[in-house]
């Protein structure tokens, strides 16, 4: 056996063995089991006895059949060699019958002292429990196969950031600048402007979605709408695409020269 597929068996194995689906469903069946006592089992076991008999059939049964079934698809290569779905049902059934038998024998041992009589009944059986198993792991094998195939939805257009959405319809466009303009804050779009009641900072707590810079005490712009940074009479200011020019103060000038303006 090569190590790399060996590898990757065993983390299937592993992640199958501990998904939530898989234990939900082996316990109904260990419940059903339990509660039906099939076999002999009603009359010979308590219910916490049949309980705790079916839990370590079911468990070792199903993790041997899908393990082994894994190990030798891995190794070997059989799950691309054999073509067909129900072929490989049929020989992955077939090699996972005998360590299924011997898990059982096993459990009857511990459990009640002794091996199960008609041995090859038994490994008939077993051999039927494993074809069972690999037909539900094909069926499940080939939902995901199809689910995998289907195209992905196409994704929904972000919205506009909660300050925008405070505007009326028509000035609601792509976020330009903040400015605070007394008690109010001044919402600059590529459709418009208006004027909202709040403070800048929490102005700029509602940008979310929209990389931008605070440049001053009173102003914010957003990144896509700076143009370049220029000088005028030596102070810093930063030239927008709507044309209009905002200053930018001492503590700010470092954050825009490490945004790519300089």
């Amino acid at each position: 056996m090569e190590r790399q597929p060996l590898h990757f068996a065993l983390r299937e194995i592993r992640a199958h063995l501990t998904d939530r689906r898989v234990l939900g469903a082996m316990l109904v069946v260990v419940l059903l089991l339990g509660l039906v006592g099939p076999f002999g089992t009603l009359d010979s076991m308590s219910l916490v006895q049949r309980l705790a008999y079916w839990a370590a059939i079911v468990v070792c049964s199903y993790g041997l059949a899908y393990a082994v079934a894994r190990l030798v698809s891995r190794s070997f290569g059989l799950g691309q060699r054999i073509r067909s779905s129900w072929a490989r049902v049929l020989v992955f059934g077939a090699i996972a019958g005998a360590p299924v038998t011997i898990a059982v024998c096993a459990v009857d041992l511990v459990a009640l002292g002794r091996l199960p009589n008609e041995l090859p009944v038994l490994y008939l059986q077993c051999t039927l429990i494993g074809l069972c198993v690999m037909a539900m792991l094909e069926i499940v094998d080939a939902s995901l196969r199809q689910a995998a195939a289907q195209p992905l939805p196409a994704a929904t257009p972000p919205g506009p950031p909660a300050i925008v959405e405070r505007l009326p319809p028509p000035q609601r466009g792509r976020l330009v600048s903040l400015s605070v303009a007394d008690h109010y804050v001044e919402v600059v779009t590529e459709r418009g402007k208006g004027l909202v009641l709040i403070r800048l900072g929490d102005a700029i707590g509602e940008t979310t979605g929209v990389p931008g810079l605070q440049i001053h005490r009173t102003h914010w712009v957003a990144l896509s709408a700076i143009r370049r940074l220029v000088r005028l009479e030596g102070k810093p200011m930063l030239e927008l695409t709507d044309g209009r020019r905002l200053p930018v103060s001492r503590s700010y000038i470092e954050a825009v020269r490490e945004a790519g303006f300089s």
